[in-house]
């Protein structure tokens, strides 16, 4: 009998949330005998830090840099990211290409090497005659005139009145339960408005266009998880991010919201076991 090979996933939050939002799938990918690490970025999660002292995207994203630099030149883990999170596995892909075996996009922010990641966060498709005319420094206004329209979500300025972008962003209760949680329990939307944070929101560092290269982020295996029933992140846009991004595969879930982790937690998870076992030597 051919013994199933163990793999090592590491699961990466979106915006407001934490480690605790893959408890879930967490526990099934465990269950078959995996090794499993759901993080918590800077000021999210447990993480002690607050918003305020996060400096930038690096810093924020500095627990999963740490964590991939402490194993082994080769170890090859399955690096997983939800909404938001898709920019931090991104970046853990650029600065960590031979211990990424495959990056998974779970109704994630995608970005390419020839577009600066701020472009992707407020939902425009950079061919558009608008976005060709945007910089990325006006991307960012676009996401947070976006973002005042999200019902009861807030955003929080500076006490540095120079400054004009905000320093935090946090979804609402009634936001979360109609763009987030729309499909998922009860209990699972109350845990949620529980456990939130507010999340830092200006990075100047995310205007970047070298953010990703070719070479490195370019030449990590990349697999898209669709969402189809998602109100934040449409489908559409989805598949846009796909078809610009080269994706090595895609796959569908069916009824999933933007929180597929609590609404088709076992479809998920074997969703990830079948690309750790396609794209993992």
């Amino acid at each position: 009998m051919v013994e199933k090979k163990r793999h090592h996933f590491v699961l990466v939050h979106g915006c407001c949330h934490g480690g605790w939002s893959w408890y879930k799938v967490a526990s099934l990918l465990r269950g078959a005998g995996h090794e499993v690490r759901p993080l918590d970025l800077r000021a999210s999660g447990i993480d002690p830090a607050t918003p305020d002292q996060v400096s930038s995207f690096a810093d924020y994203n500095q627990p999963l840099v740490e964590l991939l630099e402490s194993l082994p030149a080769h170890e090859g883990v399955v690096l997983v990211g939800h909404s938001f999170g898709g920019l931090s596995i991104a970046y853990a892909a650029e600065r960590f290409p031979t211990k990424v075996a495959v990056a998974v996009f779970v109704t994630a922010a995608m970005p390419n090497p020839t577009l600066p990641p701020s472009m992707l966060l407020h939902n425009v498709s950079p061919l558009s005659t608008s976005a060709k005319m945007l910089t990325a420094r006006q991307g960012f206004f676009m996401l947070k005139e976006r973002i005042e329209s999200w019902e009861d979500s807030s955003l929080v300025p500076y006490t540095d009145t120079s400054r004009l972008l905000p320093a935090t962003i946090e979804f609402g209760t009634q936001f979360l339960r109609s763009h987030l949680y729309n499909n998922c329990s009860i209990e699972d939307y109350t845990l949620a408005t529980m456990l939130k944070r507010a999340a830092p929101f200006d990075r100047d560092d995310l205007s970047c266009h070298d953010f990703v290269s070719e070479t490195n982020y370019g030449g990590t295996k990349r697999v898209y998880v669709v969402c189809k029933d998602d109100q934040v992140i449409k489908e559409s846009f989805q598949r846009w991010m796909i078809e610009v991004g080269q994706v090595d595969d895609v796959m569908e879930i069916e009824g999933a919201d933007h929180m597929p982790m609590f609404s088709k937690p076992h479809d998920l998870c074997n969703l990830l076991l079948q690309v750790a076992d396609t794209h993992c030597s």
